[in-house]
């Protein structure tokens, strides 16, 4: 180990603070995490945990890179199972996200982890992107593009305490604003520790919005300014609010329910990119049908 390595174990052993004795699964998915977190959270007594796919290796044997594609979720559910753990979190291979699953299996929203962030950490200002959702915005948020770059560079403006990206970024201003997979996955085990019951009622005892994203291909036919303008035309009398920062993020009430959505350009890959959430699975399966269909005929 090198004095850096040596130096970053040492900051991050400080906010490993667990209430009370837990048993978790980490799985580092072969990247930059597994040099770190075995000796991060060997340093807790109350900790008892087991590390999967902590060797770095470019061929990533265990799943791939990115947690959201293929079986990574399915693999440390069955894990987390087997072993009645508490809760099991899984690195991307930069290791600057974390996924979690709560002690049922479950895969937990982005948004619900940072709901728990926001009730353990009492953030007095918070930053959120485009794209997140009713369970955060219950608190008031300052609103960000979608990105690394625009989150960080608002919550340095606004001096906030806590940022939160729908694609499971996290960032703290103790942190320095950056955002980090590690530094969340302590933060979440010091939650979780707190709680007077288990991550999957706190799960249950949260309001239930139902969410999806879907990608479009890009078109270099299409206009899709003029689209996005017929979209919110189409909706504007439903409207309880609506911006244009990134994209065409509406808040929508209807007789049958409400529901959100955001469209907007991806940075990273040629997509268009549809994100909803609504107060119920069919508003959410209508709805998001229309959209497409909006997408991809006008």
């Amino acid at each position: 180990m090198n004095k850096y390595q040596s130096a970053y174990i040492n900051f991050l052993i400080k906010f490993l603070k667990p209430a009370k004795p837990l048993k978790i699964i980490l799985d580092c998915s072969n990247g930059a995490a597994g040099p770190v977190v075995d000796k991060v959270f060997n340093n807790s007594k109350l900790l008892n945990f087991k590390i999967i796919n902590s060797v770095a290796d470019g061929n990533f044997p265990g799943h791939g890179p990115d947690p959201l594609k293929g079986n990574a979720l399915k693999k440390i559910s069955a894990f987390v199972l087997k072993q009645s753990a508490d809760m099991g979190i899984v690195f991307d291979a930069d290791a600057d996200r974390a996924f979690f699953v709560d002690n049922r299996g479950r895969k937990i929203n982005p948004d619900v982890i940072a709901r728990l962030f926001i009730w353990h950490l009492e953030p007095k200002k918070i930053v959120a992107d485009a794209r997140t959702g009713w369970l955060v915005r219950e608190r008031k948020v300052v609103e960000s593009k979608v990105g690394r770059y625009f989150v960080e560079r608002l919550m340095k403006e606004k001096n906030a305490d806590f940022g939160t990206e729908h694609s499971g970024h996290y960032y703290f201003k103790k942190f320095y604003y950056f955002d980090s997979g590690i530094f969340s996955a302590i933060q979440a085990v010091n939650a979780v520790s707190k709680l007077p019951y288990s991550l999957s009622d706190f799960i249950d005892l949260s309001p239930q919005y139902y969410s999806n994203e879907t990608n479009f291909k890009l078109n270099a036919k299409r206009n899709y300014t003029a689209i996005l303008k017929k979209i919110s035309t189409r909706y504007q009398k439903f409207a309880r609010s609506f911006s244009w920062l990134d994209g065409l993020r509406m808040e929508i009430k209807k007789p049958s329910g409400g529901f959100w959505f955001n469209i907007h350009f991806s940075n990273t890959e040629s997509v268009i990119r549809l994100t909803i959430e609504a107060q119920s699975p069919k508003i959410l399966t209508t709805e998001e049908r229309i959209l497409a269909n909006l997408l991809s005929n006008i």
